[in-house]
């Protein structure tokens, strides 16, 4: 007992715990800036323009990943392999092909979003607003680049820089929309308004403590193909990932309307404390794994990860069990219906929680990300079929059991990978 003891408290005093005590408290803290900025919303609109404002950003978050291309997981593991070479030069170089990438898609998409702007207000937002459209790409627009930027600083592991940058993009959200309510009122418009206005400060301040130095690289053409041939399977689990775990939304819009949407996406952002705190080991686990150069570290390692998710999936069950006076007192008792949804889904994310080391392992260390772009297809085609049975069946509490599903195939798939790649030895051949 005495020897567990030691090395959990060894474990609790790694360099790895360090920087993951960071990433997590300054994530928990611009979680709490985006859930404010959430309950403001939220009570300040009807249920029903709130689920029209939630369908939007709902579509921007989709964006972001699809417009990403999967550079931000390729940016980490060039960064983090040139600095540990001691090459500045070349890490500022996959820096600025990183940038020039996501930019570049980044305003494609944004000028079709303008273009059809008519078609997908109604069809995808259940309104007849055209600017609700022209939001969604303006905010893209100033989303891409900080998004980019808190991958660059992992992967140069400036923790604390990435948590700065994140949290700048918050509080100013924040605080543009306090300055709305306080002087003219909160309206879908100027609700926008004001996540665009965070992702413009978030990209200064990013740019600022990256360095600008990284804009002055000439990346040759092998930079850029590098950098997109390890990106692309992740690039596509990005985007399908993204649509797939965005889906639920924006079904329910098309299936059920605004109001029920308005009642998922509460649980929806909450569910996201969940996914702040996983993305925030994950982003700590992501430059050691790449850092390893030999099997049985990369081994001790995985487990190492794997004991540290026990707290957070012990925060998870307790969350689930007050999740009644919490959602009513922060939100309202128009709000009680989403109190089962919001436990349901919490507990769909625990199998989710248990994937962070394995697919960290795939991605990072064995460089095996063929197998997380392939499960997308898998993922993409469950999510769709399963909510569109489910969400007619069950109403809005019918996308959680999808997303149960889904996260429970995602863990075995990723475990199996790992433990025949790490423990389960070949039999050798007979004759």
């Amino acid at each position: 007992m005495r020897q567990y003891f030691f090395s959990f408290l060894g474990l609790a005093r790694s360099q790895t715990a360090k920087d993951t005590y960071v990433l997590f408290f300054g994530n928990l803290l611009s979680a709490f800036l985006g859930f404010v900025y959430t309950l403001f919303v939220a009570r300040a609109l009807s249920v029903e323009n709130f689920g029209i404002f939630s369908a939007a950003v709902n579509l921007v978050i989709i964006l972001i990943s699809f417009t990403d291309l999967g550079v931000s997981t390729g940016v980490v593991n060039f960064v983090a392999e040139k600095l540990g070479k001691g090459d500045v030069k070349g890490s500022r170089e996959y820096i600025k092909a990183s940038v020039v990438v996501r930019v570049v898609f980044t305003l494609i998409v944004s000028t079709i979003l303008v273009i059809f702007a008519k078609f997908i207000s109604p069809t995808l937002f259940a309104t007849q607003e055209t600017t609700v459209t022209y939001w969604v790409a303006v905010i893209s627009l100033t989303l891409g680049l900080p998004m980019l930027f808190l991958a660059i600083l992992q992967g140069q592991k400036k923790f604390f820089a990435s948590t700065l940058t994140e949290n700048s993009l918050f509080a100013f959200r924040l605080a543009a929309t306090a300055v709305f309510i306080y002087f003219w009122g909160l309206t879908i418009g100027n609700s926008l308004f004001s996540y665009a206005l965070g992702g413009l400060a978030g990209t200064i301040v990013g740019i600022l403590l990256v360095g600008r130095k990284f804009i002055g690289a000439k990346p040759k053409v092998d930079v850029y193909s590098k950098l997109m041939r390890f990106s692309g399977w992740i690039g596509v689990n990005r985007i399908i990932t993204s649509v797939s775990g965005r889906l639920d939304v924006a079904m329910l819009a098309v299936l059920l309307g605004a109001t029920p949407t308005g009642f998922y996406s509460i649980p929806s952002r909450l569910a996201g404390f969940i996914v702040v705190l996983t993305s925030s080991f994950a982003g700590v686990l992501a430059p050691r794994f790449a850092g390893f150069s030999d099997v049985e570290s990369e081994k001790k390692y995985l487990v190492k990860a794997s004991f540290a998710l026990i707290p957070i999936i012990v925060g998870i069950i307790v969350w689930i069990l007050i999740a009644e006076p919490f959602i009513v007192i922060l939100f309202g008792e128009k709000y009680l219906p989403a109190v089962p949804i919001f436990q349901a889904l919490s507990a769909a994310m625990i199998p989710f929680v248990l994937t962070v080391p394995s697919v960290s392992a795939i991605v990072y260390s064995m460089k095996k990300t063929v197998f997380i772009g392939a499960f997308s297809f898998f993922q993409i085609a469950a999510i769709f079929l399963g909510n569109l049975f489910l969400i007619p069946k069950f109403g809005a509490i019918g996308p959680t059991i999808t997303v149960g599903v889904v996260n429970t195939v995602l863990a075995v798939y990723t475990w199996v990978i790992v433990i025949r790649h790490y423990w389960v030895k070949e039999k050798p051949s007979v004759g």
